[in-house]
């Protein structure tokens, strides 16, 4: 369990259906097919992890139905979150719904949609993107204010969704293999986020907050290593691309024993040293990778390279070079 998956198909048809669905027929178990006569097409990146399921996707033309018979043989009754992200809208029909409308458009930028996958649904879209996120709901209905009232109305946007998006997408994306440990770290941190968007009580929320401090640290992360070489890039840039004050950020960094610049010099080094040691970027010169990885003074980055690494970025190259030859 844990592992990443990724299916994407620009003309799906009903055999690639089935090869998602044995994907995720150890957690839940639900039927997809064509919608009407509109062509399939979908990109599907999920994972799955002992207590938690997240997914980003894009469908078009796809419809999905659970029926009582999916959730007999599967008994989950975990609590499912839709959050439609852009593209067009979702239509969902709840047959036997015991919350709020049977029947729901969701539209990007609107509320998101929770409901218990002990319901029955039909879902489709013509080209929606859209993260699920499914967590058990033993771990999370006592920690909300008004669960009812919840699935009633659905969840809204907030800066507590957002943090969970951002967190549920990077672990649906291949940011590789996750031990034992990482898994329930990573579970647990879902779960939290997910109480603090839909409306924890008062003790939930003081319990979840180590939880979204971590998830807003490793967002900042992600937004750090997507643009270590951006002309604009320093921690101001950064703190208004993530909503967040300079001091906020330093805090956040200094709360996980590091600061900001330190973890930013050593992304770009570590950058450096797999682009040095990539066998197919040899024909590029030294001084364009480093420029690449942000370092606009080659002096400095030969220093800091050789301090971190105890050789100068050429030296790795050639030792790279030989272990390759060999």
């Amino acid at each position: 369990m844990g592992d990443f998956h990724r299916l994407a198909f620009a003309e799906a048809d009903p055999g690639d259906m089935g090869r998602l669905l044995d994907v995720l027929e150890p957690s839940i178990s639900f039927f997809m097919d064509r919608h009407e006569d509109e062509r399939m097409a979908m990109d599907f990146s999920l994972r799955i992890m002992p207590d938690a399921y997240t997914s980003s996707q894009f469908l078009s033309g796809v419809a999905a139905r659970r029926q009582k018979t999916h959730a007999i043989r599967d008994g989950n009754d975990d609590l499912c979150l839709l959050v439609p992200r852009g593209g067009l809208p979702i239509h969902l029909r709840l047959s036997d719904r015991h919350h709020g409308a049977d029947e729901v458009v969701l539209h990007a930028g609107g509320p998101a949609h929770l409901r218990g996958n002990e319901e029955s649904y039909h879902a489709w879209s013509l080209g929606s993107d859209s993260q699920v996120v499914c967590v058990p709901r033993s771990k999370v209905a006592a920690s909300i204010d008004d669960l009812d009232q919840v699935l009633h109305r659905g969840v809204p946007q907030s800066a507590a969704l957002n943090l969970l998006c951002g967190y549920a997408k990077t672990l649906a994306s291949d940011i590789g293999p996750l031990d034992t440990g990482m898994l329930l770290h990573a579970g647990k941190t879902l779960t939290d986020l997910f109480i603090l968007a839909l409306g924890p009580t008062r003790d939930a929320a003081e319990a979840a907050e180590g939880s979204a401090r971590a998830a807003r640290l490793a967002g900042v992360k992600a937004d750090i290593d997507a643009h270590l070489a951006h002309p604009e890039f320093s921690l101001d840039w950064i703190s208004r691309r993530q909503g967040l004050s300079p001091r906020a950020i330093r805090d956040l960094f200094y709360g996980a024993g590091t600061n900001f610049t330190d973890h930013v010099l050593a992304a770009r080094l570590e950058r450096a040293r797999r682009l040095l040691g990539d066998p197919d970027l040899v024909h590029r010169n030294i001084t364009s990778i480093a420029y690449d990885c942000g370092f606009g003074d080659l002096s400095w980055f030969n220093q800091a390279f050789r301090r971190r690494y105890g050789m100068t970025p050429s030296e790795l190259r050639r030792s790279e070079q030989e272990t390759y030859s060999v």
